[in-house]
């Protein structure tokens, strides 16, 4: 005789990126594992592919492609499947930063607090755009897109700050253009991509990266006071090194 089939609840989010409306299930003990094992290894390339298999697995319906999705519209239904599967509320211990408080005094204790992660969002800045414009004379500019899980996953161990820099932005690239012309991406090989970055001026790349500086974030300010000398302080939690360990 067949063992009953166990019902799961539905629950729904809106993806911070396009506004679509998303259904998911809470992960269940299979996806449990999964995260237990991306913890042990703490690796963040392991972090990300567990986060989108998790996600792979719980959302209903077939009208979201996992691999496409933004790193904040992953981290923000991460947290949301996180609440409505192992709780929403958690207890934090919260010590000052510096072991001073705002007196200035030592004070290293551990302050209880609890914390409903269902209160994080998607930050977004006024400033933010994905067109930045590299040449005024000749309307040279790069349209670019959010970065997606695939590129926290590529292995740049071994790469320096700039070259991880250069090849977020060789990835995020949708399209260049000019006052003549728009130049599609897929009309040109990563080598051409990659010289036209080179190229660039240092006040260029600048103004570029700016782009992912000011991108929408999964942040989180949680403002405190602590037990024993009463002092006010905050802390901030932002981007999936923070609230995957939540």
């Amino acid at each position: 005789m067949a063992l009953p089939k166990i019902n799961t609840p539905i629950f729904e989010l809106t993806l911070s990126s396009s506004g679509q409306p998303v259904q998911y299930r809470p992960f269940l003990v299979k996806e449990q594992k999964i995260l237990l094992l991306a913890l042990e290894s703490g690796e963040a390339k392991s972090i990300m592919t567990a986060v989108k298999q998790i996600i792979r697995n719980c959302v209903v319906g077939d009208n979201v492609d996992v691999d496409k999705l933004p790193t904040f519209d992953l981290e923000y239904f991460f947290m949301r499947l996180r609440g409505k599967s192992i709780g929403e509320v958690v207890d934090l211990q919260l010590r000052h930063p510096t072991g001073l408080n705002s007196k200035g005094e030592e004070c290293d204790h551990a302050t209880q607090f609890k914390f409903n992660i269902m209160e994080v969002e998607v930050q977004k800045t006024i400033e933010h755009s994905d067109k930045i414009i590299i040449d005024e004379n000749t309307g040279l500019g790069i349209k670019l897109k959010y970065p997606t899980a695939d590129f926290a996953e590529l292995d740049v161990e071994n790469l320096s700050q700039l070259d991880i820099a250069s090849k977020l932005l060789v990835a995020s690239i949708d399209y260049i253009y000019d006052k003549e012309e728009v130049y599609k991406k897929e009309d040109s090989s990563e080598k051409e991509l990659s010289e036209f970055i080179d190229n660039l001026s240092q006040e260029q790349f600048t103004s570029v990266m700016k782009f992912f500086e000011t991108m929408p974030k999964l942040k989180h300010t949680i403002n405190w006071k602590c037990s024993k000398c009463g002092c006010d302080d905050e802390v901030t939690l932002e981007g999936m090194s923070n609230f995957f360990a939540l």
